[in-house]
């Protein structure tokens, strides 16, 4: 019986089993999303569960923070009258994710990375700034601009 091809191994020239195999690794394969935010309006939660809401059979994404705390129910707030599910079950602080690798390490706010507490690693870092250079208060603004960045992010990462 012919052993599955590791993911990202040379393509063989003839189509056999490990080729197919291959294939089937890297559909099973579910790349992993970490959300990071600086924690005061909670808005990695909420991408998180954005990316859940519209892609949960593609991507596994988990929330991230840097601060000392961060407000979950502001965060879930947000997302009630888009009817989006809210949960706190993949957030943590940053230093939960230390000793993981991860596929996408999306950074919603400068603060977040500036933060100088270590990151896990990964293989593509993207940098979002949903503050847009000032506050980010503007709670529905906020959500909108996640929205969209999620919207190119799929457009640009699952459809490849």
């Amino acid at each position: 019986m012919a052993q599955p091809a590791s993911v990202g191994s040379s393509p063989s020239s003839s189509v056999g089993s490990s080729s197919l195999a291959d294939h089937d690794v890297r559909l099973k394969h579910k790349p992993t999303v970490l959300f990071l935010c600086d924690g005061q309006e909670g808005y990695s939660l909420v991408a998180g569960a954005i990316l859940a809401h519209k892609a949960d059979s593609h991507f596994d994404s988990y929330s991230a923070y840097t601060s000392a705390s961060c407000d979950v129910a502001n965060a879930c707030q947000a997302l009630r009258q888009y009817n989006i599910a809210c949960s706190d079950k993949h957030f943590h602080p940053i230093e939960a994710y230390n000793r993981n690798n991860v596929d996408y390490l999306i950074a919603l706010n400068p603060a977040s990375v500036q933060s100088g507490k270590p990151l896990p690693k990964y293989v593509k870092f993207i940098p979002w700034d949903i503050t847009e250079g000032g506050e980010s208060s503007d709670r529905q603004k906020a959500v909108k601009y996640i929205n969209d960045q999620i919207n190119y992010f799929l457009s640009v990462y699952l459809y490849r």
